[in-house]
């Protein structure tokens, strides 16, 4: 049995353990400000960096300084990663030895009260 809340399903499972957290009621309002506010700032930073990450590349410079004195960077650099997929399809038993399974606990903020 799943319950519908405005942004998340939560399973009869996480309901049962659910408990009244009425006296946090001021954070969790306060962090609903607060990720408003990271979203807003988080979409001004990109397009700051955006606008300086352009001017560097037209000007064909990886440091950019004001006043003469290096403020900024923006250059390259060579990761190596590994596509687990192609590791998985042409060697199945080295990925399972490979795997690491952990937990992971996730915080969310859940529909507005």
């Amino acid at each position: 049995m799943k319950h519908n809340t405005p942004e998340r399903t939560i399973d009869a499972e996480a309901q049962s353990t659910a408990r009244p957290v009425d006296s946090f009621a001021h954070l969790i309002a306060s962090l609903r400000r607060i990720k408003v506010k990271q979203t807003r700032l988080s979409k001004e930073r990109k397009e700051h960096e955006a606008v300086i990450k352009a001017a560097l590349v037209a000007m064909g410079a990886t440091v950019g300084t004001v006043a003469g004195v290096p403020v900024v960077s923006f250059d390259s650099a060579l990761r190596i990663g590994l596509d687990q997929n192609t590791l998985k399809e042409r060697y199945p038993e080295i990925a399972k030895e490979c795997a690491d399974i952990s937990e992971v606990w996730t915080f969310r903020l859940l529909g507005a009260a």
